[in-house]
C-alpha cells in the first residue's frame, strides 16, 4: 500500500510541479531554488565531480531552479542511507542502491515512469548492456539503475623482463601471450630462481581471486561463466582450460612463492617492485601502479588470454558507480526537472572529465575515443580499449547449496591443493550446482527460472 500511494502522489505532484516549470522563465529568484541531496560512495573522484557540479549549478541549475548539494560518504553510503530513510531524510539521488529493497518499498523511482525514461533506458540496452540483473532491476522488471562507470580487466606484463627473455617480435616489440598455454610457457621460460625472475604472480589469499582471476578468464574464452543462460544450467567445464593452466604453472614452479599467502595489495607491490613476468589485473590497478607503487618496469596491458585464439568471445568488464532516484526527488521539484538532474549526473561531459583525469573508464568507449589526457597515464588508455571487446554478461541463476562447498573453495581445497583432478572437480561442481539450482527454485516458487534463460545468447568476438 505504501508504494501504491506513494507513486500515485509521485504523479500528482510531478504534474503540478512540470506545469509550473514549463511556463516560467529560465531566471530564478535564490527563494525558488530547490535543493537536491545526491550521495555517493565515490571518494576518488569527489574533487572533479564537485567542481562539475558547481559549473552546472551556476548555469543548468540556475535556469531549472535546482541546486545539487553532492556529499560522499565513501563506505559507510549503505548504512547511512538505510538511517536516512529510516528518519525521512533520505537522500534524493544515491550509489549502492539496494534495489530489491528500495523498490518493494516504493522509496526509489523506475526510470520509465520519468519523461523521457524508456528513451533513456534504450541508449543502454542498444549497446548490448544487460540491465535485469539486481544491481539495476528488481522483480517488478522496472529498471532502477543504469551504469556510471566500468572496470576491465586484463594481463599486465613486464616489457623489460620479455625483452630480456626474448619473447618479443621481429622488431624487438614484446609479444603478451594470446591462449592459456603461452601464458604458462611464457612463465616458465621467464622463471629464474638465481636471479629471482619470475613469470607469473596469483593473489590467493584475495577475496575476489577466484571470481577475478578465474571466473572471469572464461567469459572471454567460452562466452560465459560458469552458468550458461541458453540452456538454464551450470557446466562448469569452460573452467576446465583455466584451471590445467594453474595447475600446470605451479608445477613448473613458475609462479611468485608464497602465493597461497599472497593478498591482491601484495602481490601489485611485487609486481611494481620485483621481477614478475605478468599479473591478471582490472583497471583499477592503474592508480596503483602507476601512483600507490609506481612500477620499476615499463609495463603493458593486454586482453585476457583464451583457450582458442581463433575462438575469442567479448571478456568480461564489471559495471558500477550508477545513482538511484528517491522518491522525494520528484516530490520536491517535479519528474522533469529530477530526470534533468538524473541525466546529467550519467553525462557524457562528466564521463569524458573523469576519463581525462584518469578516474573512471565509461561505459561505452565511443564517449572517450577522441578525449585527449590531462597528462599520460601508463595503462588507463589501454584498459579504457578493453572495453570494445568486454561485455557485462548476463545475470546467473541462483542456487541453494548452504553447508556444501562452491567451486572457489574446491578449486583453492581440493584442485590447487592436489587432492582432486580437474576433470573430478568440475563433475562434482556440475552435480552440486544443478541440483543447488532445482532446490533454490522449488523453495522460492515465486521466482522464475525462464528470466535467467536467454537462448539467443552470444557474445562472439567479430573482428578479432
Amino acid at each position: 500500500m505504501k508504494k501504491r500511494k506513494k507513486f500515485l502522489s509521485l504523479v500528482i505532484l510531478s504534474v503540478v510541479t512540470t506545469s509550473l516549470f514549463t511556463g516560467c522563465g529560465n531566471s530564478k529568484n535564490n527563494a525558488d531554488v530547490q535543493t537536491l541531496q545526491v550521495w555517493s560512495h565515490n571518494s576518488h573522484s569527489k574533487m572533479v565531480m564537485s567542481e562539475l557540479i558547481d559549473k552546472w549549478n551556476t548555469d543548468e541549475g540556475a535556469k531549472l531552479g535546482v541546486k545539487i548539494e553532492y556529499t560522499v560518504k565513501e563506505s559507510e553510503i549503505q548504512q547511512a542511507v538505510e538511517m536516512a530513510f529510516a528518519s525521512n531524510q533520505e537522500p534524493d539521488m544515491f550509489t549502492s542502491c539496494n534495489v530489491k529493497k528500495y523498490s518493494d518499498s516504493g522509496d526509489i523511482v523506475p526510470l520509465s515512469t520519468l519523461p523521457g525514461g524508456e528513451e533513456f533506458i534504450k541508449k543502454y540496452t542498444d549497446l548490448g548492456i544487460d540491465l535485469s540483473g539486481a544491481a539495476f532491476s528488481s522483480s517488478d522488471g522496472e529498471v532502477y539503475c543504469v551504469p556510471f562507470s566500468i572496470n576491465t580487466f586484463g594481463l599486465v606484463y613486464n616489457k623489460d623482463m620479455f625483452k630480456k627473455y626474448g619473447i618479443v617480435d621481429e622488431n624487438g616489440e614484446p609479444t603478451p601471450p594470446k591462449t592459456f598455454e603461452e601464458v604458462r610457457e611464457y612463465a616458465k621460460i621467464m622463471t629464474n630462481e638465481s636471479e629471482q625472475d619470475y613469470g607469473i604472480i596469483f593473489p590467493m589469499k584475495w577475496s575476489s581471486f577466484y571470481s577475478t582471476d578465474i571466473g572471469q578468464l572464461a567469459w572471454g574464452s567460452a562466452g560465459r561463466g560458469a552458468y550458461d543462460c541458453v540452456t538454464g544450467t551450470y557446466d562448469f567445464s569452460v573452467y576446465k582450460p583455466i584451471y590445467e593452466m594453474y595447475i600446470g604453472i605451479k608445477n613448473d614452479n613458475s609462479c611468485f612463492p608464497m602465493t597461497e599467502s599472497l593478498d591482491n595489495d601484495a602481490a601489485r607491490a611485487y609486481f611494481a617492485e620485483r621481477n614478475i613476468g605478468m599479473k591478471f589485473a582490472g583497471s583499477y590497478d592503474v592508480g596503483v601502479l602507476n601512483d600507490q607503487f609506481p612500477a620499476k618496469c615499463d609495463w603493458g596491458v593486454a586482453p585476457y588470454p583464451v583457450a582458442d585464439e581463433n575462438n575469442a568471445y567479448l571478456q568480461w568488464m564489471g559495471m558500477g558507480g550508477y545513482f538511484a532516484m528517491s522518491q522525494s526527488a520528484v516530490e520536491k521539484v517535479g519528474a522533469e526537472k529530477a530526470f534533468e538532474v538524473f541525466k546529467f549526473l550519467h553525462s557524457d561531459e562528466i564521463l569524458q572529465e573523469l576519463y581525462k583525469r584518469g578516474l573512471n573508464l565509461p561505459y561505452d568507449y565511443s564517449i572517450v575515443e577522441n578525449v585527449k589526457m590531462d597528462k599520460e597515464i601508463n595503462g588507463w588508455k589501454e584498459f579504457a580499449e578493453l572495453a570494445k571487446i568486454s561485455t557485462n554478461g548476463y545475470t546467473s541463476a541462483n542456487v541453494e547449496i548452504t553447508g556444501e562447498k562452491k567451486d572457489a573453495d574446491v578449486f583453492k581445497e581440493d584442485v590447487w591443493m592436489g587432492t582432486k583432478s580437474v576433470d573430478e572437480a568440475i563433475d562434482e561442481l556440475n552435480e552440486r550446482y544443478n541440483r543447488g539450482l532445482k532446490v533454490y527454485f522449488e523453495n522460492n516458487p515465486d521466482e522464475d527460472i525462464n528470466k535467467y534463460i536467454n537462448p539467443q545468447w552470444s557474445s562472439v568476438r567479430n573482428g578479432e
